[in-house]
């Protein structure tokens, strides 16, 4: 019997990058994916813990589909579940140490062998687990995890306890996933993982093993494009920079977790640099990558967090020019040391500076377009329309609206930015690259 599995994902690239692993485990188990919850016989949720409203959604999830496809083996999986081992609802629980374990129990559940224990990864919490070649892929993107797990506790994040310490991935296993996508007919590769400068960290290499992997990549037949996912400030040293300079194949978007632009609270949350190293680094990589793009991710409303800092951490985000900010509201995740910490801002405090910072961000990134007038872009087309006009992201990360007969989706396509419509580049005379 073929049975019908679906997929419900929460969270990050990382979460979405395994529930793709789980189904190509399962598809070579015989198991077909369904769009419709309803037809599944398995219904697997991959959870998220990283805020208290993503541990809400997981535990909404998980009851919801018990009511939506009740005679499906529930089953749920990821970093919410790692932290809540008494969840109910689900028929199978694994967290994030014990996923190899997540096949040969549902294979069990229904029956369809009578001994998995021989299959069972005993020690996955303690290295990386391997899922071989994984197709993931945002539209033209194809997405490769290198790394799992987080030695840094910063004291509002659970991701250390949800997903353990640094575990790398071989090298050979990656070069040869980013080898069988290019065959797929991909060129765009985003590299990510939980704490990506700290691949090969548990070996006792330093920061510039992620370096020398993206050097790897690169030399790859068929690859053309090289994204690096979220990276820590205190990671890019000189040493990784200079050897990402020499990377022709890496796109100049670097996105630099910087969380609060205040010195003191940044202390609080026992993060690893100030704002005059944040500074430094992206000093640092604009000079090696002239007109790069940096985006962030903040936090407004951290215990604590006084109106001067938060005006700190304003000014810090409009010094830098970012091209983006992810604006996050502080949100009270319990197990962490913020959890409890003292000065608790309100909702309304929180919900009014996270608007201020966004209203911040957005003017940031509307003036961001300005700097590529007249400049010739390189845009891997994502969407294309009848007439001819296509969409897709330039190597800076800006979305870039054109024209041209005949383009297709996976194209890359050089043209010349004459304008912007809100955050969007428009450009004219675009032709294949040579």
């Amino acid at each position: 019997m073929a049975y019908q599995v679906f997929f419900h994902t929460l969270g990050c690239k990382v979460n979405a990058y395994e529930t793709a692993a789980i189904s190509k485990l399962l598809a070579e188990e015989g198991f077909t994916e369904t769009k419709d919850p309803k037809e599944a016989d398995v219904y697997v949720i991959n959870t998220c813990a990283v805020t208290a409203e993503a541990d809400r959604k997981s535990r909404q999830m998980i009851h919801r589909a018990r009511r939506t496809a009740p005679k499906a083996v529930v089953v749920a999986m990821g970093c919410h579940t790692e932290m809540n081992r008494d969840e109910e609802g689900a028929d199978i629980l694994v967290g994030t140490e014990d996923r190899p374990k997540l096949v040969p129990l549902l294979l069990e559940k229904l029956k369809l062998r009578k001994k998995t224990e021989e299959k069972e990864d005993l020690d996955a919490g303690t290295r990386f687990f391997e899922y071989g070649s994984v197709l993931l892929s945002e539209n033209t993107r194809a997405v490769v995890k290198i790394e799992d797990g987080c030695n840094n506790f910063c004291t509002y994040c659970i991701i250390p306890y949800s997903r353990g310490r640094v575990r790398s991935r071989n090298r050979e296993a990656i070069l040869q996933e980013v080898s069988d996508l290019v065959k797929k007919g991909y060129s765009e590769f985003v590299i990510t993982g939980i704490h990506l400068c700290s691949y090969e960290k548990e070996k006792g290499e330093d920061e510039t093993a992620l370096g020398y992997l993206l050097s790897d990549v690169a030399g790859i037949d068929g690859v053309k494009r090289i994204r690096l996912g979220s990276l820590e400030p205190s990671c890019m040293t000189p040493e990784l920079i200079s050897i990402l300079k020499e990377n022709q194949k890496l796109c100049p978007h670097f996105h630099l977790s910087l969380q609060s632009g205040s010195d003191t609270v940044l202390k609080r949350m026992n993060r690893k640099y100030d704002t005059a190293l944040f500074r430094k680094v992206v000093a640092d990589l604009r000079e090696a990558f002239p007109n790069a793009s940096m985006t962030t991710d903040m936090i407004c409303g951290f215990p604590g967090e006084t109106e001067e800092e938060h005006k700190e951490s304003c000014a810090f985000a409009e010094e830098i020019g970012f091209t983006h900010i992810h604006v996050f509201p502080f949100s009270p995740r319990e197990g962490t040391k913020a959890y409890s910490m003292q000065g608790q801002v309100d909702g309304g405090t929180k919900s009014r500076r996270t608007s201020q910072l966004r209203e911040i961000s957005d003017r940031m990134e509307e003036a961001r377009t300005k700097d590529f007038q007249g400049k010739t872009v390189e845009v891997l087309v994502e969407e294309v329309g009848s007439d001819g006009s296509f969409e897709g992201y330039c190597r800076e990360y800006v979305r870039v609206r054109g024209k041209r007969e005949g383009a297709v989706s996976g194209q890359i396509l050089l043209g010349t930015v004459t304008g912007s419509d809100g955050f969007m580049l428009l450009g004219e005379n675009f032709h294949p690259e040579s």
